[in-house]
């Protein structure tokens, strides 16, 4: 069974479509994370997660979703009997007693806090995977089609197909690249009068003025790629104020922007946020959309 089976079957239960397609984005990506070995990113996606989790109850509840969901709240109300009283005790009670374990153990590292000095580990994501299955699940058996869900079994069989990690011995690893390896005449194309690399300074072009705020912060990211493939400077990754200052926004902003996009990574080994090079070309793609 797919993902595409798990988001059918969450929709034709009428749970809140854009909070659906988020969640199973988020958890296809963790995992993707945990195997590429970069836990703190995998933690960030447990961390919205979580979030999308919430504004779905919220939305079952009849409270109503929220742009930033408040996480902590959501929790003692449900707790403390102030919301979702028609609600069976696995969603009432379990998932947000869940949720809370899944989110601290994501606040309590590296993963959105680069000054806690406490790095993720592979115990941490793989907890924080396990809880995001249970919840998934779980929600699947309770707002799932009754057509297609009422065997259990059926049910635990598609989390753990979902869940599952790659095996070592894959024949697909062969096709797998470099994670540096990226086209670079296309990134050069995308960065031509955007953004100038001399030596260790990354600068704004002339028609940086011209970006979203969005985009300000891809092509910046793209020029630090360059500067690293042209041994320019050692970090490929930066801090959200080394953006912030450039693209004019606050170090909020960069590192909301940041989490909303799936192709930046944010590893204190690379140095902070950055566009890894084999996910360049999701970079220009979106460059180009906009």
């Amino acid at each position: 069974m797919s993902l595409e089976r798990v988001q059918r079957e969450l929709l034709d239960g009428e749970l809140h479509e854009e909070s659906v397609e988020r969640l199973l984005d988020h958890y296809q990506r963790m995992q993707g994370r945990l195997q590429e070995g970069e836990y703190d990113e995998a933690g960030t996606h447990i961390g919205n997660f979580c979030e999308n989790m919430v504004n779905i109850l919220l939305d079952q509840m009849g409270e109503g979703i929220q742009d930033h969901p408040a996480v902590d709240d959501f929790i003692n109300d449900c707790l403390n009997g102030q919301i979702g009283l028609n609600e069976v005790d696995s969603i009432r009670l379990q998932i947000p007693r869940t949720i809370r374990a899944a989110y601290d153990i994501r606040n309590n590292r590296d993963s959105v806090h680069v000054n806690l000095r406490v790095p993720v580990n592979y115990a941490d994501t793989q907890a924080g995977i396990a809880m995001c299955s249970w919840m998934l699940a779980e929600v699947l058996r309770v707002y799932g089609d009754g057509d297609h869900t009422d065997d259990m079994e059926e049910v635990g069989d598609l989390i753990e197909e979902l869940s599952a990690p790659v095996s070592d011995g894959n024949p697909l690893t062969e096709l797998e690249t470099s994670r540096d390896d990226f086209d670079r005449q296309a990134v050069l194309e995308v960065l031509e009068g955007r953004v100038q690399v001399f030596g260790e300074d990354i600068r704004p072009g002339a028609e940086f003025e011209d970006l979203a705020t969005d985009e300000r912060i891809i092509v910046l990211m793209l020029g630090r790629l360059a500067a690293t493939d042209l041994e320019n400077i050692e970090n490929q990754g930066a801090s959200s104020g080394w953006y912030s200052e450039p693209a004019d926004v606050s170090d909020t902003r960069v590192r909301q922007i940041a989490n909303d996009l799936s192709f930046v990574s944010n590893s204190n080994q690379a140095g902070g946020y950055h566009i890894p090079g084999f996910r360049a070309d999701e970079a220009i793609a979106y460059l180009e959309e906009e």
